[in-house]
């Protein structure tokens, strides 16, 4: 099967969002949205993107820093405090993306007379289980994390290659099991630590994903169009620059990359956008020739105040992902 493929403009000056274009040009005569007291589509849409976007930057610009600083196997003080950070930026990208789902839903229902209608419609069953699909990672992670006291924790590796000297960082959701607290068994079943970056493009290609999806849906809808239009996505475009400043790797798990390819239009003016000077990124790739090692991992486990056991483990593999 092809991978989908999409392309980025990281200037923003055309918006990657296939939806967006489409609900740019789309009329508002026929939609029912402010009589059920929602926004009309296209607003919907801009805030939904808008918030998960803002979420990613803010927790891409303190990747960032964390991975220019001194020591992240023992992180202290201000170090730490970017840690922290961290986390709840993951877990608010998670909620985020998991709201894009409703808003989305949102975005159909104001086309139906009635809900009743709507899952009847052929076009939104389709797009409904495309959605089921892209979502399933997102919902599950940010249901966990709600609901079932399921903490994210980052953990540290440190590496040599080619002459440089740094740490990869992972993140995994917590768990437990049998009073050991670990990566959970729900979604570490062959995998105990997930890259953090990979956590980022696996935001970015859902939001991609079910835009195209999205799309498809709107083109069933009988409504008045003003023909095809050009649209902007500047925050989007922001997101995927500050996910391409950060190195690529993962630990073993299936990278998004491996689902489908992106594709960043560069032009000449705008490439210093990418420039973070961080060892794996788009601008300063990993080796190809040498042979990385690795030190030990370092998980940051906290403590409870109850709990004394807590799991101990190794990612099984590290891979460099390589732009091409």
């Amino acid at each position: 099967m092809t991978k989908p493929r999409f392309t980025v403009d990281i200037t923003g000056a055309l918006s990657a969002l296939e939806a967006h274009s489409i609900l740019t040009a789309m009329s508002d005569k026929g939609c029912s949205h402010e009589q059920i007291g929602l926004r009309l589509p296209l607003g919907i849409y801009n805030v939904s993107i808008s918030r998960v976007a803002d979420k990613l930057i803010r927790l891409c610009r303190r990747i960032e820093t964390y991975f220019n600083a001194p020591n992240t196997v023992h992180p202290q003080g201000d170090t730490r405090e970017v840690l922290l950070e961290i986390i709840d930026y993951i877990e608010l990208s998670l909620y985020a993306a998991a709201e894009h789902v409703d808003d989305v839903k949102s975005i159909c229902t104001g086309f139906f007379k009635h809900t009743s209608v709507r899952d009847k419609d052929q076009a939104y069953r389709t797009l409904e289980k495309a959605v089921k699909q892209h979502k399933h990672f997102v919902a599950s992670a940010a249901n966990a994390i709600k609901h079932q006291q399921s903490r994210i924790r980052l953990a540290t590796i440190e590496f040599k290659d080619d002459g440089h000297v740094g740490a990869l960082h992972g993140y995994f959701i917590e768990g437990v099991a049998n009073g050991v607290v670990g990566p959970s068994s729900t979604f570490h079943r062959s995998k105990k630590l997930f890259s953090l970056t990979s956590l980022v493009w696996e935001i970015v290609l859902f939001l991609l994903l079910v835009s195209r999806d999205l799309a498809t849906f709107l083109r069933s809808v009988s409504v008045h169009r003003e023909g095809p239009v050009k649209v902007s996505s500047d925050q989007f475009a922001k997101a995927v620059v500050a996910a391409a400043r950060l190195p690529i790797y993962d630990f073993g798990e299936a990278h998004p990359f491996s689902r489908a390819t992106i594709e960043l239009n560069a032009p000449e003016p705008s490439l210093h956008l990418l420039e973070s000077s961080l060892y794996g990124s788009i601008r300063y790739g990993w080796s190809i020739s040498s042979a990385p090692t690795f030190g030990q991992l370092v998980s940051q486990y906290e403590g409870d105040g109850k709990t004394k056991q807590f799991e101990l483990f190794h990612p099984e593999s590290v891979s460099f992902q390589h732009w091409t």
